[in-house]
């Protein structure tokens, strides 16, 4: 079984091998294989999103499965309550630490996790890079998730925002008037800078594109208020 984290306090991402559902059942490796095929196909999934090779003592490559706890568990529902017993058991003993996980042979599920972390990263260093103007803690956050996405797990932690950021339309609201006067009264008056907010990664009104977008601090909807309503309000 290959533990990722320890599920005491964070998220885990476990994963358990045909090979050993078929140690803890009983049962011949290539009928769980068979099993795991099936399951696949009800599910409509890619077995090959599951599939690594491993080798025998001889030196001979074969193909097990990989499941996290959802499938493992779906895949054993149709197996006698004995042997639900035994794998439900052994997941137990694991997320809570009694045993040590084991990892694959072939090491092939680590090595695609650390590609797909690999390219991720440098998919989105390319994508910031057409983003000048995105602030530091936008930065930090759209790479953290990403990394994290791919790995499963949280290797980068979010930064700590301490300052609440208000969109323009959040500010419309406050002060009475459309998203787009925000925008054209800050644009006019050049307050899309770090002294009135930042500027963070947002989804597109129009479709599923990533577009830069300003996010107002406390002082910028200062500067909004006396802007639009006049300094006695300001």
């Amino acid at each position: 079984m290959n533990k990722v984290t320890v599920a005491k306090g964070r998220s885990a991402v476990t994963k358990m091998s045909s090979r050993e559902i078929a140690a803890l059942t009983g049962k011949q490796h290539k009928h769980v294989l068979d099993d795991c095929r099936k399951l696949f196909e009800a599910l409509n999934l890619q077995s090959a999103d599951f599939s690594a090779d491993y080798q025998d003592d001889k030196g001979r490559t074969y193909q097990e499965y990989w499941l996290d706890q959802d499938l493992t568990l779906t895949l054993m529902t149709g197996y006698s309550i004995p042997l639900r017993h035994k794998v439900a058991k052994r997941w137990r003993q694991l997320e809570s630490g009694e045993v040590l996980p084991q990892k694959s042979a072939s090491y092939l599920p680590e090595y695609r996790r650390a590609r797909a972390i690999k390219m991720e990263v440098e998919a989105m260093n390319i994508a910031l890079s057409f983003m000048p103007k995105l602030s530091d803690i936008a930065k930090q956050t759209a790479m953290a998730r990403a990394v994290n996405d791919a790995a499963g797990m949280e290797l980068l932690p979010l930064p700590q925002v301490d300052e609440h950021y208000h969109s323009a339309g959040e500010v419309g609201e406050m002060l009475g008037v459309s998203a787009q006067k925000i925008g054209r009264v800050a644009n006019a008056n050049n307050l899309k800078t770090d002294q009135y907010g930042i500027t963070v990664m947002d989804k597109s009104a129009h479709s599923n594109k990533q577009v830069e977008a300003f996010r107002y601090n406390a002082e910028g909807v200062k500067a909004l208020r006396h802007l639009i309503h006049g300094a006695d309000v300001a």
